[in-house]
């Protein structure tokens, strides 16, 4: 996240906002897990296992919708037929 989904101000390393004061401790830590879980899927498409590969892609798709994500959720339909 480069800027503050309420103002608009950019980051900084603070999980509040300095221009709005907003808390986004909460959504930066969803945003981490998402990336997170997207390096496990690739990881597990990397090691043939397309389940895992899925199953963490789904995860990080519903904590972010990135666009690797979602490029690679394509990916993996196509594979499919």
């Amino acid at each position: 996240m480069d800027r503050c989904p309420t103002c608009q101000a950019r980051l900084r390393e603070e999980p509040v906002c300095a221009r709005c004061r907003t808390d986004l401790s909460l959504p930066l830590a969803a945003e981490a897990k998402a990336s997170v879980k997207l390096h496990h899927a690739i990881a597990s498409l990397g090691e043939g296992d397309t389940a895992a590969a899925r199953e963490a892609l789904e995860e990080s798709l519903r904590l972010k919708r990135s666009p690797l994500a979602l490029l690679l959720r394509g990916f993996l339909v196509s594979r499919e037929h």
